[in-house]
């Protein structure tokens, strides 16, 4: 694992907040090169406060911070994880703390759930693809026509289709789930896509990789932020967002129980949902979920936008008669089909 990211102020009094620690430790899923621009941002109103950022997959974000806080010595004091439905988890478990954030009446209702947890981010899950080696022609405009596309021309897109593997990603794994809730004939497209024998992921740092180097060449339901971030200066890479609907996923944070610094915690959650944390944020990909904080253009039409809310809906997911009836037709439509291992990497953490 990488060495934890340490940014540290310059001398000088924060000017702030009375009773801010001067030290914040945050276990993260989002990759160190998104968060960083919020991280200085906030040092520069905070400058005393260090920062310990350390990125790790949503899996051990969430098995991490259960650990410890179990210990009742938690080292960690913020929580964030594109892993929604664990984020609920831990809330609904009593492993988070409540804090009234003054800037939670600046956010869409579906953003917040009991003053516990916070989605910091708004991200659509988009397609991507290979500019150089896909045919406009073969560009599907939504779900239905990837599924079709697919049936048909199996045999020319074999082993070049990649997806999470949401045995292996709880991201993955809320994504799909939450694809089916939206519409059940989407397992024609999983059924699709196994027909190709997928290369399944766990992160979507790999698949984005993968597709620019024309390994593969159509990689379903990556995290929008980084999608778009790379197609802005990869001149391989191409990102489709179906007509019919987008998925908006969100990272969302919650205080640590117990959290040794939880002053500094509420102060940076604040600042992360505050007009200059989410812009902050928006040079990344991802859209601000506060309307008075101005939005790049995005591709995404009015009324087409499913938001994943944050709440205790996410928990049906995680329910073990739940999962046990989807990976039983999951492995039925994709595994049997032939796919190919998963792919696993320390490079993206989603």
């Amino acid at each position: 694992m990488a060495a934890p990211l340490m940014l540290a102020g310059c001398s000088g009094a924060d000017g702030v907040r009375p009773g801010v620690e001067q030290a914040l430790v945050i276990y993260s899923s989002t990759d160190r090169a998104q968060f960083d621009e919020v991280a200085s941002a906030f040092n520069r109103i905070y400058p005393k406060i260090a920062i310990r950022y350390e990125s790790l997959s949503a899996s051990d974000v969430y098995e991490r911070a259960r650990a410890e806080i179990n210990s009742g010595r938690p080292a960690v004091d913020l929580v964030i994880n594109s892993a929604m439905d664990l984020q609920i988890k831990l809330v609904n478990d009593g492993y988070a703390q409540t804090y009234a954030s003054p800037e939670g009446a600046a956010l869409p209702g579906w953003a917040v759930w009991k003053n516990q947890a916070y989605a910091v981010t708004s991200e659509p899950i988009v397609i991507g693809y290979n500019k150089r080696l896909v045919a406009p022609a073969d560009l599907p405009r939504d779900h239905d026509e990837m599924a079709s596309l697919l049936h048909r021309r199996a045999d020319a897109f074999r082993g070049r289709v990649a997806m999470y593997d949401p045995k292996a990603s709880p991201t993955g794994f809320l994504y799909i789930t939450e694809d089916l809730r939206i519409d059940r004939d989407n397992w024609d497209l999983v059924a699709a896509i196994g027909l190709s024998n997928p290369q399944l992921y766990s992160s979507t740092a790999r698949m984005i990789d993968d597709v620019s180097s024309g390994k593969m060449l159509f990689a379903y339901n990556l995290i929008g932020s980084y999608a778009l971030d790379r197609a802005s200066r990869d001149p391989n890479f191409g990102v489709l967002i179906p007509r019919d609907y987008v998925l908006i996923g969100s990272r969302v944070a919650l205080i640590a129980r117990g959290a040794p610094h939880r002053n500094a915690a509420r102060a940076f959650l604040d600042f992360m949902l505050s007009r200059a944390g989410q812009a902050a944020f928006s040079h990344h990909g991802m859209i601000p979920l506060r309307r008075d904080v101005a939005r790049d253009d995005m591709p995404i039409r009015a009324g087409n936008a499913r938001a994943i809310h944050v709440g205790p809906s996410l928990m049906a997911g995680l329910d073990q008669s739940n999962r046990e009836r989807f990976f039983a037709k999951w492995d039925a439509s994709v595994r049997a089909a032939g796919a190919i291992k998963t792919t696993r990497t320390g490079s993206g953490k989603t």
